[in-house]
């Protein structure tokens, strides 16, 4: 492929994460949906990955306000979207009648309110207009700076030394992540696995290959290490909640009892479908 068609649809790439970012901003003011707050903090990490992956060929004063402003907005969205979450978990995993079910999502739901009002002011207070001029003067970077740092390469070379680089700390954790003990490493192996999923994203229509099987196992790794990391933050969100004893020790149970199916289906996942390196192709 010529390097001139690979730097154009790199500009292209991080573009599309942009504008994805600014529609789903306006979508999350008008509407407060639930899907769209979610897709709207995913899309801001996408971004960011973005930032990352081309930040060599950007303007290093640009790339870090960029990344700064997108980080408030992710850190912004993180409440709201762990009380929508366990709003959802708890109505699935309590009786309707649950006197202690209903008291958590009351509280819950009060709390909804508190944070859309957060949001609502973090997103309009975020400077698009500026940043979106920033954006697009940076990405003719990617066609009129073919160097980083001083050296010139090839981003197909750039994107495959990234691409080791990102799954190293995804092998190196892997063998301890179905360790009941070993929570940390497991938190630590779901942001790797995270990271290597949206460089798939990003580099694959870049360089015009067929990553499809590569994600598709990423993302079932991410569906059960993120549900774990979500029970974890529901288990923090309630623990500071003023709720009685019994009502404590019945999301402590609830949340414990989910904790180990999931990590039950990490393990058999880790055994049936082994996390290798793909490179690019």
């Amino acid at each position: 492929m010529q390097p001139a068609l690979i730097e154009t649809r790199s500009r292209e790439a991080l573009l599309e994460q942009w504008r994805e970012l600014l529609r789903l901003r306006r979508e999350v003011l008008k509407t407060s949906d639930i899907e769209a707050i979610h897709d709207l903090r995913v899309s801001s990490r996408r971004f960011r990955a973005a930032l990352g992956l081309f930040e060599p060929w950007l303007p290093p004063k640009s790339a870090a306000l960029l990344k700064k402003s997108i980080r408030k907005v992710t850190g912004a969205l993180g409440a709201l979207r762990n009380i929508d979450e366990a709003l959802l978990f708890f109505r699935l995993h309590t009786p309707a009648e649950s006197v202690s079910g209903y008291q958590l999502r009351y509280i819950l739901t009060q709390m909804r309110g508190g944070e859309l009002a957060r949001i609502e002011k973090a997103l309009k207070d975020f400077d698009h207009h500026r940043l979106n001029r920033m954006v697009r003067k940076a990405t003719t970077m990617l066609e009129e700076d073919h160097s980083a740092a001083g050296k010139t390469f090839s981003l197909p070379t750039y994107f495959s030394d990234t691409c080791i680089k990102l799954y190293q700390p995804i092998q190196e954790l892997l063998p301890v992540a179905t360790s009941r003990e070993h929570r940390e490493p497991r938190h630590v192996l779901r942001i790797a696995i995270k990271k290597w999923r949206y460089f798939f994203e990003i580099a694959a229509p870049v360089l015009e290959c067929d990553c499809s099987s590569i994600l598709d196992l990423l993302k079932e790794y991410q569906t059960i290490l993120g549900r774990m990391n979500d029970v974890a933050e529901f288990g923090v969100l309630c623990g500071r909640l003023a709720l009685s004893r019994r009502e404590h020790t019945f999301i402590e149970t609830t949340l414990q009892v989910e904790d180990e199916l999931l990590l039950l289906k990490l393990t058999e996942l880790i055994a049936q479908k082994p996390l290798t390196y793909t490179c690019l192709s």
